[in-house]
């Protein structure tokens, strides 16, 4: 699975440089693998796509597309900060 996040924006008009990720996740370790392919199925995207986020215009906004095998289309979503769990924070902090 391949992730690619471009994180952009920022809090109140304080606007972040916009960063970008390219993750394989066949080249991470098995903990992390597990981790990441867990956090960014398509599934587990659109369900976080579809949460409630008052006050989120002012937060940074991620990117996210996810290529699996050949089989699969790329499956993309914009998240806002707030619309993602601690964790899956976490994880992008860490790759």
């Amino acid at each position: 699975m391949i992730i690619e996040i471009r994180s952009h924006g920022g809090f109140g008009g304080i606007a972040a440089a916009a960063q970008s990720r390219r993750i394989d996740t066949d080249a991470q370790p098995a903990e992390m693998r597990a981790a990441l392919c867990a956090a960014f199925r398509p599934g587990a995207l659109s369900e976080l796509a579809r949460t409630p986020c008052p006050g989120c215009p002012d937060r940074m906004r991620y990117a996210i597309t996810v290529t699996g095998d050949a089989a699969n289309a790329p499956h993309s979503v914009t998240l806002s900060e707030g619309q993602l769990p601690p964790e899956m924070l976490d994880l992008i902090d860490s790759v």
